[in-house]
């Protein structure tokens, strides 16, 4: 289930009967009381919401039971989101969201005959709302006649961005979807046919258009924030959006149009591949950045001793990130309240990214300024572990001690190191060679006979591995990854 709509469903059987549909969809078959157990309720309940959910399955999908437990059936490669609009369409607190998205003044009176619920009960539900809300400075304002969204209107599309991207392409929020849809891929196919071309995220940017569309139809003006007019990289793609807008009927002026080029901007992939107008802005316009990005880069490959890492596309990367905070630092704070959640406390063995990354704004201090930096050292640890990991991704070893018939012990390791993935190293070695090896308490050994005496625990496997065990030994070998 998307995270941001389990946060604003706020009807608790809905919220208990989601985390069942997760734990089903998530594993082949499991009982009542792993169920239970899973999501803190009780069998009977489980049995309970079983059956409601099997009366409102969509065409697709089934739930069977039997002895050996429960299972969740996809039939036809049926659409996961169909399963969550059950619960959107009976959910209080997502038909407000949706109706408050649509207009800027909402008539409660109206909303209540239409869901059938109390003003009393729609104030519990607003209550909880509010309470998600808090982190993006918006609250939903309700009294006896009206309801309305307040905060700044870009920290609501923000919201809306997050809430949404998910459901933009199914069609769930957006009864015309199509057309907009095929609007923005004429837009991006149009930029990309240009020496202005760049690669995108597609759905996210599409989120970003449908919502500045409605938003401007339901005459929520963005509010005023500095930019310059004249911006090269701006006025490069600014003849593009407003051909856009226009087959929506809106002509895009003053802070909109920026905003618009803002999110596009967002929309921009690392690790890109730039058409040469493009290419020559970046290195035309933001030189000063490059060389100080170089030497920032280089100096991470002398300490890292990775001098591969000058090859990456880290530098490009690095420059597109600030290029973001300069092109509009309100704006860029304000986008920092769409996926918080990315504030990861992740270290590295050899490097604290957040000292650099500080030291790499004081040497541009004269040129960037960021209030609040923790996301931006977030995100640029995340592009520098990237190109770190893109040349030297082995974290961890795992010694392979196997006796047995040669061929075959030449073919599973060859196996194992593939299943094991490019950050684990898989090292065949005897037995003898063990006192010869530094051993490192992240260090596994995996053997298929009896081994004693040793600092570390041995995973052992059979002579033929079962599908258990290579499950299990996969498991000891996610801490290298996400």
């Amino acid at each position: 289930m998307y995270s941001m709509l389990k946060k604003v469903i706020t009807e608790k059987d809905s919220q208990r009967q989601i985390l069942l549909l997760e734990q089903l969809l998530n594993q082949q078959k499991m009982t009542a009381k792993e169920l239970a157990t899973r999501i803190h309720t009780t069998e009977r309940t489980i049995f309970s919401d079983l059956q409601m959910i099997r009366n409102q399955l969509p065409v697709g999908w089934q739930i069977e039971t039997d002895s050996a437990g429960i299972r969740l059936i996809n039939k036809d490669n049926a659409l996961t989101n169909e399963l969550w609009e059950l619960f959107l369409d009976q959910s209080i607190s997502v038909q407000l969201l949706k109706m408050l998205f649509f207009t800027k003044e909402l008539s409660i009176q109206d909303f209540l005959q239409n869901n059938g619920v109390s003003f009393e009960t729609l104030k519990r539900h607003t209550k909880k709302i509010n309470q998600q809300l808090l982190s993006y400075h918006i609250k939903i304002d309700l009294t006896a006649s009206t309801a309305r969204l307040s905060g700044e209107e870009s920290a609501i599309r923000i919201f809306y961005h997050r809430l949404l991207v998910p459901f933009t392409h199914n069609n769930y929020f957006f009864d015309d979807y199509a057309i907009h849809e095929e609007h923005y891929f004429q837009f991006l196919k149009k930029i990309n046919h240009s020496p202005s071309a760049v690669e995108t995220e597609q759905i996210f940017g599409v989120c970003w258009f449908f919502i500045n569309t409605i938003r401007i139809k339901a005459n929520c003006g963005i509010g005023q924030f500095p930019f310059e007019q004249s911006d090269v990289l701006f006025t490069l793609y600014a003849p593009f959006l407003e051909s856009l807008y226009q087959k929506e009927g809106i002509y895009l002026q003053g802070e909109e149009i920026f905003f618009a080029f803002f999110c596009f901007l967002e929309s921009w992939n690392y690790n890109n591949h730039y058409g040469p107008q493009l290419a020559e802005v970046f290195s035309q316009q933001y030189s000063y950045l490059e060389s100080t990005v170089q030497s920032f880069v280089a100096q991470l490959a002398d300490e890292l001793a990775l001098p591969k890492l000058t090859t990456t596309p880290l530098v490009a990367n690095l420059i597109l990130l600030l290029v973001k905070y300069i092109e509009s630092p309100s704006l860029s704070e304000m986008f920092q309240l769409e996926y918080q959640e990315l504030i990861l406390t992740r270290q590295h063995q050899l490097l604290d990214f957040q000292t650099k990354n500080q030291q790499l704004l004081e040497r541009l201090g004269a040129v960037i300024t960021i209030n609040y930096p923790e996301y931006f050292f977030n995100l640029a640890s995340l592009l520098e572990q990237q190109a770190i990991f893109s040349v030297q991704p082995q974290l961890l070893t795992v010694y392979f001690i196997y006796q047995g018939e040669p061929a075959w012990k030449a073919l599973l390791q060859q196996e194992l190191a593939d299943y094991l993935g490019n950050r684990v190293t898989l090292k065949a070695v005897e037995w003898t060679e063990l006192t010869e090896i530094q051993l490192k308490q992240t260090d596994i050994l995996v053997s298929n006979f009896p081994l004693e005496h040793l600092e570390i625990p041995v995973f052992y496997i059979s002579s033929i591995p079962t599908k258990n065990e290579l499950h299990q030994l996969k498991e000891l070998t996610v801490d290298p990854y996400i």
